[in-house]
């Protein structure tokens, strides 16, 4: 896919899509441990208030019951998507038991034998048990607990199809080819620039736990081991390309069929191609949804674990892709990428390389370029301002901030700190969900709540909300004053009866 960013800029003006191609959606997933107030993984069983996992939208655990998953809703912009996930720490953190706290990093804390004995039963989601064990048994208990943040990205469904429609479309037989295409343009662009977001958002300096893949003599603090191939990676004999979509696809698909990979979802790569199919072939004839970004550690400096200014950064970068010429040899630019993002996250974390310093001045400069040019609001202009300052100065970058804060070789003590902080925070807030507090009734954040923690698909819109379970969907208005005689939880399968098998289960 061949477009100028000249002609770009010029289509989205003259169809009128400026606001539009800043209306993408996003969902997040994000990894996080559940700890005792010791350091140690908590014994604590997954839950019991929380519905079933088996059909769960937003509450899940992972490798383990007590590594937890939360999933947003996906939503229009970082700034709500972030909300939303604030909205589900507060709500997980109130069913913590006292002496529990939230690890608020991607590398879990220093495991002893009793915690890795712990870890290896610590699973009660038999539907997914060959497949854990599985991993276990390839990959490691330690690596498979490395936890991050997922960010799940689409582009507005009506720029996709005014571009299609008038301008864009040759070449492709199908608006589902064209968003194939502009998709994994995308994703091929963040790949070759993975390193730039690696500086900037780079937030495991440390592994105080030996896995399979790490060296002996591994030289700490790095940026990001997560990020780095001895990270949440596959083995280098494993890694599949992003030279082409087709190529990419045929190899998933032979590495299946081989027994290299157990599922498509083994794949740990960067950027994942998603649609309403897991069945490759059918995901193209049907056209790419959205991508999956899994790269990003957990933010400690932001309460969700996970900022607006890095979404909002994503989004512009995004954007600018859809028009930003890639290489005409991809195989030599995607080798290239791998070094500079290898060499970014093993790297000091308090050292700047030159070649960053002019590499990303570039990038940012084109960005800044085409905000203004194609009148992007004043918020992605900010990230690219705040991007810009951590590219000048090293010791703004998460990855400086985090490693100054190195005791002992051992993150503990700051961990525990930003944990404990968080959790209190929780434990003091006024309202039942703080974060909807200026826009909803405090009957309707119970309602919201509740419904949350049940596993009832919950909308938040500006003057209403929209709960759906199946095939059953009901509204509140957003300032409504309801009255829960028997609770608000028997209240929620009041409305929704057919939701009693997610609390039974």
């Amino acid at each position: 896919m061949v477009v100028m960013v000249d002609k770009f800029e010029q289509l989205i003006d003259e169809l009128g899509l400026n606001e539009q191609l800043f209306q993408g959606f996003f969902g997040l997933e994000v990894e996080e441990h559940r700890i005792t107030t010791d350091g140690r993984l908590s014994r604590y069983p997954y839950p019991g208030a929380f519905g079933s996992r088996r059909y769960h939208p937003y509450l899940q655990s992972d490798f383990t019951d007590s590594m937890l998953e939360l999933i947003t809703e996906p939503t229009r912009g970082g700034k709500e998507a972030v909300k939303n996930l604030k909205m589900l720490q507060q709500i997980v953190q109130s069913y913590l038991h006292q002496d529990e706290r939230i690890w608020p990093l991607s590398m879990p804390p220093k495991l002893v034998a009793d915690d890795l004995n712990f870890a290896k039963e610590d699973f009660t989601r038999p539907w997914f048990q060959g497949y854990r064990d599985y991993l276990e048994g390839k990959y490691g208990i330690e690596h498979e607990i490395v936890a991050g943040a997922h960010i799940n990205y689409s582009v507005d469904e009506k720029v996709l199809k005014m571009l299609y429609e008038n301008g864009l479309a040759d070449g492709y037989e199908s608006l589902a080819a064209f968003k194939n295409a502009l998709y994994f343009k995308l994703a091929q662009n963040f790949v070759l620039n993975r390193w730039f977001f690696t500086y900037l958002f780079g937030a495991s300096p440390i592994s105080e736990n030996n896995y399979q893949k790490l060296p002996r003599d591994l030289d700490y603090p790095v940026r990001s081991l997560r990020s780095s191939s001895l990270g949440y990676s596959n083995y280098n004999d494993e890694v599949v390309t992003y030279e082409s979509l087709a190529d990419q696809v045929s190899q998933l698909k032979q590495f299946v069929a081989d027994g290299k990979f157990y599922s498509i979802h083994e794949f740990y790569g960067p950027v994942r191609i998603k649609g309403t199919s897991d069945n490759l072939d059918e995901l193209l004839k049907q056209g790419i949804d959205y991508l999956e970004f899994r790269s990003f550690d957990l933010d400690p400096l932001s309460r969700a674990g996970l900022s607006d200014d890095t979404l909002d950064l994503l989004e512009i970068f995004l954007a600018y892709s859809m028009a930003a010429d890639l290489p005409t040899d991809m195989t030599t630019a995607l080798r290239d990428a791998d070094q500079r993002n290898e060499e970014i996250a093993l790297g000091d974390p308090k050292d700047r390389p030159e070649w960053v310093r002019d590499l990303g001045g570039k990038l940012l400069n084109q960005l800044a370029i085409f905000a203004q040019r194609v009148n992007a609001p004043q918020k992605y202009t900010t990230a690219i301002a705040i991007a810009a300052k951590r590219v000048r100065n090293v010791d703004l970058t998460l990855g400086a901030q985090l490693a100054v804060r190195i005791e002992d070789d051992s993150l503990l003590s700051y961990g525990l700190k930003v944990a404990n902080d968080r959790y209190l925070r929780v434990r003091s807030a006024q309202q039942p969900v703080q974060v909807l507090a200026d826009r909803y009734s405090e009957s309707i954040q119970k309602l919201v709540r509740e419904a949350v923690v049940i596993g009832i698909r919950c909308q938040l819109l500006n003057y209403k909300v929209e709960l759906t379970y199946e095939d059953n969907q009901e509204t509140f208005d957003a300032q409504a004053t309801l009255e829960f005689p028997k609770g608000v939880h028997e209240f929620v399968l009041q409305h929704f009866p057919e939701a009693i098998k997610l609390v039974n289960e």
